[in-house]
């Protein structure tokens, strides 16, 4: 929680043994910039050293004695406001924060926590100023020159001591602690200071060419910085318990890195436990110069390879930029060549599409012709069957020759009949104006009575058709006149490409919830290409009538279409030259059978 310090004048005393008993209270701490101690940033976020010590101290007290600490935040009007808040009002539960250094004089008037770390101040100057060796060269040289510092400070009071110590009549000048003491007597001429040892390696090790110049001389070492906290306050107890634990020295390492760099905390650390020769410190300034140096060298190396590498992505770039171009040219050329080509074959397809057209057009034509015909020719065709038949009654009048020619103008006729049925069959399915009248058909009886009607046709040829009765009674949803068109091409096809003194097997194939029907034969069979071909309009097969038969290649397209349109399905099986098989297969009804 953050309060401006005229938002929060009232404080209560917070007794930590209240607190530890009630399991929560609320401390104040007063503070003012010094960073990298405590300071806000620009989002208005608490950060630095003193920041995080109070933190890990909340976390410390809730694991420990599991007590709720709340931090009110408050920013003093000065480093001076803050350590009169702590000394002059005696507040338990306030502290304050501004990097205090621990010194006999303040603790008169307050409590330190124990050092977090060591205070060394060091004098810096102006680049302009020069070195000096001894105190006669200090006298002469700084005497006219202008001290920069923070009032209140410890900073202050080493030069007062100096100013009056060697009785020199330079000036002292003022600047908020908001301001870092090394930056504004680099902006100035002839100017000089005390600044904290840490501060200055911190500044030194980010940037070795700092436009400033460290003194050897007057080095100042102090006990260190600490935390104050009223005379008499009920709290010294959990700090000094807290800065003496090795939870503190685990917290501190954890968060130090954050605003110190590692090796100049040991490096000052040390310094203060050892000595103040300052040959230690300048080695130290020289160890930062030259790793500076070479991480600088490194650095220009790095950048003198990237830059090489730049070049040759460069001239690489050039180079697949003078490819893109060649390439964009050549595919321009490209498109426009295919432009053309696409026009040109958009006119081609124009012209295809109306040769199509007139394709269809012919080809309805010859539909319609082919129907007419067909129906035109049907009358006097069975006209000359009937004639035919008149005539081969009373036979005894006729002649051998004469019973064959009319035998054969009879076997003619019906041929011809045949084809017309299937031309105008074929038309019909095609143009949707068959429809199935579907019902219940027992298959056992509609396929004996189809072969049956062969029998006669067979013996002619000297072939033996057969037929297996299915043991049981097997029902279908079919079209009865269908299914005897289909069996009579399927039949017919058998015998006409079967040669004399064979034979054709109609069974029943078993087959669950189905009834399968096959039509065997033991022809000339089928090739891999007529099978792909075989269920096709006006399909021609390798295979040929053996007896010199008619075929119009409309038979096996129109049993096709017919066991479709009844939701059944037929395919072919064959081994040329031994058997081939028309299987025709419908979905089993298991519900009463018909009556035969």
């Amino acid at each position: 929680m953050l309060c401006s310090s005229t938002n929060c004048l009232s404080q209560s005393p917070v007794k930590w043994e209240e607190v530890k008993k009630e399991g929560a209270g609320k401390i104040t701490v007063y503070w003012y910039e010094s960073n990298p101690f405590i300071y806000q940033t620009k989002e208005g976020e608490m950060q630095g050293i003193e920041f995080e010590i109070f933190n890990c101290l909340k976390k410390y007290s809730e694991n420990k004695y599991n007590v709720t600490l709340q931090i009110n935040w408050v920013e003093a009007d000065g480093f001076t406001d803050a350590f009169d808040r702590i000394s002059s009002k005696r507040i338990d539960g306030t502290f304050g924060t501004s990097a205090f250094s621990i010194t006999d004089e303040r603790r008169a008037h307050v409590n330190f926590s124990p050092s977090y770390l060591a205070d060394i101040s060091v004098m810096i100057s102006s680049k302009n100023v020069p070195v000096v060796e001894t105190e006669e060269d200090f006298k002469s040289v700084f005497s006219t020159l202008t001290a920069i510092t923070i009032k209140g400070t410890t900073n202050e009071e080493d030069l007062l001591k100096l100013k009056s110590k060697y009785q020199l009549p330079f000036e002292i000048k003022l600047v908020p602690a908001s301001k870092n003491i090394l930056n504004e007597i680099e902006k100035a001429d002839n100017s000089f200071g005390f600044i904290d040892l840490p501060v200055y390696m911190i500044l030194f090790n980010k940037n070795p060419s700092i436009q400033v110049e460290r003194q050897n001389l007057f080095p100042v070492k102090r006990e260190g910085h600490g935390i104050i906290f009223p005379i008499g306050s009920s709290w010294k107890p959990l700090m000094e318990e807290y800065f003496l634990s090795d939870q503190y020295k685990a917290d501190f390492k954890g968060f130090l890195p954050k605003y110190l760099d590692a090796e100049v905390y040991q490096f000052v650390e040390n310094l203060s436990i050892l000595s103040n020769d300052p040959l230690t410190l300048l080695n130290k300034e020289k160890e930062i110069q030259y790793r500076h140096l070479m991480e600088k060298t490194s650095l220009i190396e790095s950048e003198a390879k990237v830059r090489n590498i730049l070049i040759a992505l460069v001239v690489i770039s050039i180079a697949m930029l003078t490819v893109i171009i060649f390439l964009y040219q050549k595919k321009n050329a490209q498109k426009e060549k295919i432009e053309t080509q696409r026009k040109s074959i958009e006119m081609k397809s124009l012209e295809l599409e109306k040769r199509n057209e007139h394709l269809v057009a012919i080809n309805e034509e010859k539909n319609n012709l082919i129907k007419i015909l067909a129906h035109d020719l049907r009358t006097p065709i069975t006209h000359v069957q009937g004639l035919s038949q008149l005539l081969t009654i009373g036979t005894n009048s006729l002649s051998d020759d004469q019973k064959e020619i009319i035998q054969k103008i009879t076997d003619a006729s019906v041929r011809l009949n045949k084809m017309i049925t299937n031309i105008l069959d074929i038309d019909g399915l095609e143009n949707n104006r068959v429809k199935a009248f579907i019902e219940r058909v027992n298959m056992g009886l509609l396929l004996n009575q189809v072969v049956k009607s062969f029998q006669k046709q067979a013996a002619k040829k000297d072939i033996h058709l057969s037929f297996a009765q299915p043991k049981e009674t097997l029902i279908i949803h079919g079209d009865p006149l269908f299914l005897t068109q289909v069996f009579e091409n399927l039949i017919s096809n058998a015998l006409k490409f079967s040669p004399r003194e064979k034979s054709i097997e109609v069974f029943f194939e078993p087959s669950d919830h189905k009834v399968r029907v096959i039509v065997q034969d033991h022809g000339q069979g089928l090739t891999t290409e007529d099978m792909q071909q075989v269920f096709k309009k006006f399909s021609k097969l390798s295979a040929h009538p053996t007896a010199g038969e008619g075929s119009t290649g409309l038979g096996l397209s129109i049993v096709k279409k017919y066991v479709e349109m009844m939701n059944g399905l037929v395919w072919c099986e064959s081994q040329p030259g031994i058997v081939t098989k028309f299987f025709v297969e419908f979905d089993m009804l298991k519900d009463r059978p018909i009556e035969e």
